[in-house]
C-alpha cells in the first residue's frame, strides 16, 4: 500500500480507500458503507447485521453523534478528524479472541501507517506513551437466523491536537485530564496522517488474523498454533504486565501488580496480601 501524506480532509475520500484496500472480504465493493454523519457505527452494523448482511461489511462515517465506548461511555469525536468504523463479523472463535485479534490489528496499523510504536493496556485500550490513542468496542448478538454476530467498533484519533480542541469543535473539554491522558496520531508522529491509508492498513490486518483464526477454529476448534500465537503477541504488546495498577469494578478498587494473562485473555492480578485474582474486566489505572 502507498501511504501518501495528504491534509486532513472532513470528509472521507471512499474511492481513496477502495484503492488502497488489499483484503479478500473486509471492505472491498458493496462491503464498504460511509455515511457523512451516523449516531453510532456500531449501532448501523448491527442494524445490517440482524438484518442478515455479509460477514465483512464495514461502516465508517466522519462523526457519530452517539459514539459508544466500553461500559456505557460516550465516545466524542472532532468532525473529520478521526476514523471510525464498525465492521460485521460472524467468528467461529470466542469474542475474547476477537479483543486479541482488533487491539494487535490497531497497533500494527500504527505502525504501518505513520511507524509510530503503540501498545495495550489491558484489555483493549491503544496507547502511545501512556496517553490513549484508539479505543475498541465489540458487541455481540444473533441474527434472524439464529447464528452469533459481532460488530467490531474501533475509533482512533487521527489528526489535530488535543490541546487545541475547543467548545466550537466538541465537547472533549468534559473529560477533566484529557490532555495528559488522550493524544492524536499528527502529535506523535509530527505530521498529518492520510485516514484513508490507516483504514485500509487496518482492515487489512484485522482480516490477516481473523481469516486464519475462522480456518483454524473449522480444523481444530481453535486449539491450535495460530491461536497460541495470537495470544503470545498481543501478551507481549500488554503495557500494564508488571506494574501496580488499581482496578476499578464500579464502587470496588482491587489494587496490586497485574502478573500475567490467562489462556482467555483473562488478568492475574497479584494483590497486597499475596492473594491472585482473576480479572475479567474494570478500569485499570
Amino acid at each position: 500500500m502507498d501511504n501518501i501524506d495528504t491534509p486532513p480532509s472532513r470528509k472521507l475520500d471512499v474511492e481513496r480507500i477502495q484503492h488502497l484496500l488489499e483484503t479478500e472480504i473486509l471492505g472491498t465493493g458493496k462491503h464498504l458503507i460511509y455515511e457523512p454523519v451516523v449516531d453510532s457505527t456500531n449501532a448501523l452494523a448491527m442494524q445490517l447485521a440482524q438484518n442478515g448482511s455479509e460477514e465483512g461489511v464495514v461502516v465508517l462515517t466522519d462523526s457519530q453523534t452517539a459514539g459508544k465506548g466500553r461500559q456505557g461511555r460516550r465516545w466524542v469525536d472532532v468532525v473529520g478528524w478521526n476514523v471510525l468504523s464498525s465492521t460485521v463479523l460472524r467468528p467461529l472463535f470466542p469474542p475474547y479472541q476477537l479483543v486479541m485479534i482488533a487491539s494487535l490489528a490497531v497497533v500494527d496499523a500504527i505502525a504501518d501507517t505513520c511507524n509510530v510504536t503503540a501498545n495495550i493496556k489491558w484489555p483493549n485500550d491503544v496507547l502511545i506513551r501512556d496517553r490513549k490513542v484508539a479505543g475498541i468496542l465489540i458487541e455481540t448478538s444473533h441474527d434472524r437466523a439464529g447464528h452469533l454476530v459481532a460488530i467490531l467498533g474501533i475509533g482512533v484519533n487521527i489528526n489535530g491536537h488535543i490541546s487545541r480542541f475547543d467548545t466550537t469543535q466538541t465537547s472533549l473539554q468534559t473529560n477533566q485530564g484529557l490532555v495528559t491522558t488522550a493524544t492524536t496520531l499528527e502529535e506523535e508522529s509530527g505530521h498529518v496522517v492520510s485516514r484513508e491509508a490507516f483504514i485500509a492498513h487496518l482492515l487489512y490486518q484485522i482480516e490477516t488474523r481473523y481469516l486464519a483464526l475462522q480456518q483454524e477454529t473449522r480444523q481444530t476448534h481453535g486449539h491450535g498454533s495460530i491461536s497460541r500465537f495470537i495470544r503470545e503477541q498481543w501478551r507481549a504488546r500488554l503495557s500494564t504486565l508488571g506494574r501496580t495498577i488499581h482496578v476499578h469494578q464500579g464502587k470496588k478498587l482491587l489494587s496490586g501488580v497485574a502478573e500475567d494473562v490467562n489462556d482467555q485473555g483473562e488478568l492475574l492480578l497479584r494483590d497486597h496480601s499475596g492473594e491472585c485474582i482473576t480479572i475479567t474486566w474494570g478500569d485499570i489505572e
